[in-house]
C-alpha cells in the first residue's frame, strides 16, 4: 500500500515537472518568436518614432512589462536632460506633468552606457532615493518596483538613449529577460543610427537637388546656357539653353563638330585659339564670337569657361562653363557708336548753326539790339532740339514744329492750319524748317499780321508724289512794303532753307501782307 502510494506521488512530480517545463518552453518559444518578429520590425522601420514604439511595445510583451519608455539623451543648454520620445503601457497623461529625469545615480548608468541596470525591487537598490528634493520617485508617477533600463547606442558608441521598463510588482524581470532586450536595444541603435545616415544623406540629396533647380533656374532667367567638354574624347555635353543659343531643338545631337561649324567663319581662327591655349595652360575660357544659325541667322554670343580636372601630369581633362546670348547687347552697342557719332556730327552742325546766326544777327542788327535778336534765335533752335530729344531724335512732325514755334508769339485764334495730312521731318529738316518758321514768327510779331490786333497767319500745305507744297499768308496786318534791302530773315528764308532742303522759297510783299511760298522735296524731309 505505501509502495503504490509512494509511486503514485514520484509520477505526480514528475508529471507537474514536465508541465512546469513544457510551459517554460512554451514561454521561451513565445519570447524568442516575438524577439525576431519585433527586430525584424525595428530593422525595417524608415521612421525614428515607428522604430522605438515598435521596440518598447514588443519588448513590453516579450518581457510582460506594466510600462516601457524611451528616453532621448538631449543636451541642454543648463547640462544634460533626458526626453521622454516614446511611451507603451501608459497614456502621455502619465508623464505630461511629471519633470525630466537627470543625471543621478539610478539613471546614470544608462545615460552614460555603462551597462544594463535591472533590478527586482528598485526601491530598495541603494542607489535609489539618494538626490534631493525628492528622494525618489516623484508625487503622480506610475508605481514601480521591477526595473530594467538599456542604453542605446550606435555603432560608433554614442549613447542616443536608454529603453525603461517597469512593473508595479517586484521580481518580474529576469536574467534571461535582460539578456533578449540587449540584442535588441543593439538593434535600435543601429537601426536609429541608419536612419539618420539616410535622413542626412536624403537631405543632401534634396539640397543639391534645390541648389541644381536653383542654378538651372539663374541659368534660365539670365538666358545662359551650360556646357562641358571633354578634352580628350573631344565628348561635348550642351544644356536645352545652351542648344538653344546655337539654333538647335533640345531633342538635337549637338557635337563639338557641330559647335565649331556653327561658329562664323571669320571669328573660327581666334575661338579655336582660345580653346586651345585654355586646355594648354589651364586658363579661364572667355570669348565672344557671332554664329551663324541654321536658318542663316548670325548672332552674337559670350561663352566663359573654365579648366577642371587637372591629370597629375598638370593636363586639362575638362572645360566646362556657360554661354550666353548677347546679340541685343551688341546692337545696342553698335546703336550706341552710331549714336555717339550721329551725336558729335549733330554737335558739330548746331555749333556751326550757332556761328551762323551770331554772325548773320550781328551783320545785320545793331550793337544794342544784336543781344535781343541773338538770343530770340537760340531759343527758337533750342525749341525743335527739344522737339527733337524727346522723339530720340528719330524725326518730328511738321505740325508740332509749328506748335513749338508759335506757342510763344501767337494765340491759337491767331493762326488757322489747312493741311490733308502732317508730315514726319528728319532731324535736319525739322531744324532748318524751324528757324525759318521762327524768322517768318518774329516778322509777323513785329511788322506784319500779329503786330495789330486783328491781324491773322494762314498756314496751308499739300503733299504731292515728290514735293511738299506750303504757303505762310497774312492777313489783316499793316500794308506792306517791300524792304530796300534783304535782313538776315529772308536771306535765311530764300536762301539758307532752300539750300539747305534743296528746294525753293519765295517771299512776296503783298499789300494786304506777307505770303511765304515753299516748295521742298519729300526726299529731303521724310526720316
Amino acid at each position: 500500500m505505501a509502495e503504490t502510494d509512494i509511486r503514485s506521488g514520484s509520477e505526480a512530480d514528475l508529471r507537474a515537472r514536465l508541465a512546469q517545463a513544457q510551459a517554460a518552453l512554451a514561454e521561451e518559444v513565445r519570447k524568442s518568436e516575438t524577439l525576431a518578429r519585433v527586430t525584424a520590425a525595428v530593422a525595417s522601420s524608415h521612421d525614428v518614432d515607428d522604430c522605438v514604439q515598435a521596440a518598447i511595445d514588443g519588448a513590453r510583451q516579450i518581457i510582460s512589462a506594466a510600462y516601457g519608455a524611451f528616453f532621448y539623451n538631449l543636451v541642454a543648454e543648463d547640462g544634460e536632460s533626458y526626453a521622454l520620445y516614446r511611451l507603451s503601457g501608459a497614456p502621455d497623461e502619465a508623464f505630461a506633468k511629471l519633470p525630466m529625469p537627470r543625471k543621478t545615480e539610478v539613471f546614470a548608468p544608462t545615460f552614460e552606457g555603462q551597462g544594463v541596470v535591472r533590478s527586482d525591487d528598485i526601491t530598495l537598490d541603494p542607489r535609489y532615493g539618494r538626490n534631493a528634493p525628492r528622494r525618489g520617485m516623484p508625487p503622480g508617477h506610475l508605481p514601480v518596483r521591477s526595473y530594467l533600463a538599456l542604453p542605446v547606442a550606435n555603432p560608433q558608441g554614442e549613447v542616443l538613449g536608454g529603453l525603461f521598463f517597469g512593473h508595479p510588482e517586484p521580481g518580474r524581470f529576469s536574467a534571461r529577460d535582460e539578456a533578449l532586450l540587449v540584442g535588441l536595444a543593439s538593434q535600435v541603435g543601429v537601426t536609429i543610427e541608419s536612419i539618420r545616415i539616410n535622413a542626412a544623406a536624403m537631405d543632401e540629396l534634396a539640397q543639391r537637388r534645390r541648389a541644381e533647380e536653383r542654378l538651372k533656374f539663374a541659368l534660365d532667367s539670365g538666358r545662359m546656357g551650360s556646357w562641358d567638354l571633354d578634352v580628350a574624347t573631344r565628348a561635348y555635353e550642351a544644356s536645352d539653353l545652351c542648344k538653344t543659343n546655337y539654333g538647335r531643338r533640345p531633342d538635337q545631337d549637338f557635337t563639338f563638330a557641330d559647335l565649331i561649324a556653327t561658329i562664323h567663319p571669320e571669328d573660327r581662327p581666334r575661338i579655336m585659339t582660345a580653346i586651345e591655349a585654355a586646355i594648354r595652360d589651364g586658363a579661364d575660357y572667355d570669348v565672344e564670337y557671332r554664329v551663324v544659325l541654321p536658318h542663316g541667322e548670325t548672332r552674337w554670343l559670350h561663352a566663359r569657361g573654365r579648366a577642371a580636372q587637372v591629370a597629375g601630369d598638370g593636363g586639362v581633362r575638362r572645360l566646362a562653363g556657360v554661354s550666353l546670348d548677347i546679340t541685343d547687347r551688341k546692337r545696342g552697342e553698335e546703336r550706341q557708336k552710331l549714336l555717339v557719332n550721329e551725336l558729335n556730327h549733330r554737335v558739330k552742325n548746331s555749333l556751326a548753326t550757332v556761328q551762323s546766326i551770331a554772325a548773320q544777327t550781328l551783320r545785320s542788327s545793331t550793337p544794342e539790339f544784336f543781344r535781343e535778336a541773338f538770343e530770340a534765335r537760340l531759343v527758337a533752335l533750342s525749341h525743335t532740339h527739344d522737339l527733337l530729344t524727346r522723339e530720340s531724335w528719330e524725326g518730328a512732325s511738321l505740325r508740332e514744329v509749328f506748335d513749338g514755334e508759335l506757342r510763344a508769339m501767337a494765340g491759337e485764334d491767331r493762326v488757322v492750319f489747312d493741311y490733308t495730312a502732317d508730315l514726319r521731318l528728319n532731324p535736319k529738316a525739322a531744324v532748318a524748317l524751324g528757324m525759318g518758321i521762327h524768322e517768318l514768327a518774329t516778322n509777323a510779331s513785329k511788322y506784319g499780321a500779329w503786330s495789330v490786333p486783328g491781324g491773322r497767319v494762314a498756314v496751308a500745305w499739300r503733299q504731292y508724289s515728290n514735293q511738299l507744297r506750303l504757303t505762310w499768308t497774312e492777313q489783316g496786318g499793316p500794308r506792306v512794303r517791300e524792304p530796300a534791302r534783304r535782313g538776315f530773315g529772308a536771306r535765311l528764308l530764300e536762301r539758307g532753307l532752300a539750300a539747305e532742303l534743296s528746294g525753293a522759297v519765295e517771299l512776296t510783299y503783298d499789300e494786304s501782307g506777307l505770303v511765304c511760298h515753299m516748295a521742298l522735296p519729300l526726299r529731303a524731309l521724310e526720316p
